[in-house]
């Protein structure tokens, strides 16, 4: 089975995620997220040229930032064949970085046109320009117009499950499976082993 694999944020293509589809004997095709930058824009970009020059493709996969991209790139394609398996995709990420600055943090953001992160794990932080959320802010509710299953975690502080809910109850085809797990899912990776084959089952 060939399939895409679209990192998160501060996740890599090289990410466990990707070495457990391997594993499973997939051929997985994982993406450099940020080959043309950090914003959601940019990342789209990222997964529609996979898709042009590498596809076609059994399934798109894409973990949280790169699930968001992930959807807004098949949104792109609506006439191909494409099949979504989103891991705790992020749906109306404007809203979800404001939820976890806050408003001051967020408006200090837009007035010095920048902000820093430091990923977990990351040696050196981060510098986003203010147009990382502006250009979010047209991508964050993708149509789901290809047949998608979204696994989410009941225990997502991340992204919060109710958002994957609005997504299905918004477009037809869609299926949530909820997991007790967290944001990052790995102790839920062997669910996507049925679920990729309700995907491919799906007429």
């Amino acid at each position: 089975m060939k399939v895409t694999f679209a990192h998160g944020l501060w996740s890599g293509p090289d990410s466990s995620k990707a070495a457990w589809m391997r594993n499973q004997g997939w051929e997985v095709v994982a993406i450099d997220m940020r080959k043309h930058g950090w914003d959601q824009a940019s990342q789209t970009r990222a997964v529609l040229e996979t898709l042009d020059e590498h596809g076609p493709f059994d399934l798109l996969i894409g973990s949280s930032f790169g699930g968001l991209a992930t959807a807004n790139a098949a949104a792109q394609r609506p006439e191909l064949d494409l099949r979504l398996l989103l891991l705790a995709p992020a749906f109306g990420y404007p809203d979800l970085v404001t939820s976890t600055l806050g408003d001051a943090a967020m408006e200090a953001w837009k007035t010095s046109g920048k902000h820093a992160f430091h990923p977990p794990g990351w040696d050196q932080q981060v510098v986003l320009p203010w147009s990382f959320v502006e250009a979010a802010r047209p991508l964050a509710w993708p149509r789901l117009p290809h047949p998608t299953v979204i696994l989410h975690g009941t225990e997502d502080d991340v992204v919060p499950l109710e958002n994957s809910h609005r997504a299905a109850a918004e477009n037809e085809g869609v299926h949530v499976e909820e997991v007790p797990d967290d944001h990052r899912l790995h102790a839920s990776l062997p669910h996507l082993l049925p679920l990729s084959r309700r995907l491919l089952s799906t007429p």
